[in-house]
């Protein structure tokens, strides 16, 4: 037999895109309430520095992610997510 094997075709640039990107999309999905709840914690910090007097609203990532479900209802942590797959998926393929 003359030809490639199909396990020996490269795979086009497009599933390399798409690949590329999906996987961006899905690091995105697992880390990003955990960035939340980080810039959470920042925030906290500069205005307690500002507000001495005010109660701590947040103590440490876990602590943080709980507080806004609690609050902010369970998909809290995901606002915004939308932006950040549009921006993984068109920077990963980029990357390619």
């Amino acid at each position: 037999m003359v030809g490639l094997k199909p396990s020996d075709v490269p795979p086009t640039m497009a599933v390399k895109f798409l690949g590329a990107g999906t996987a961006a999309c899905f690091a995105d999905l697992v880390t990003f309430p955990l960035d939340t709840a980080k810039v959470r914690l920042q925030i906290q910090g500069e205005n307690q520095a500002v507000q001495t007097a005010r109660l701590v609203q947040y103590r440490g990532v876990l602590g943080t992610i709980l507080t806004m479900v609690r609050t902010e209802g369970p998909c809290s942590p995901y606002n915004g997510l939308v932006a950040g797959l549009q921006r993984q998926m068109s920077f990963a393929s980029i990357r390619i």
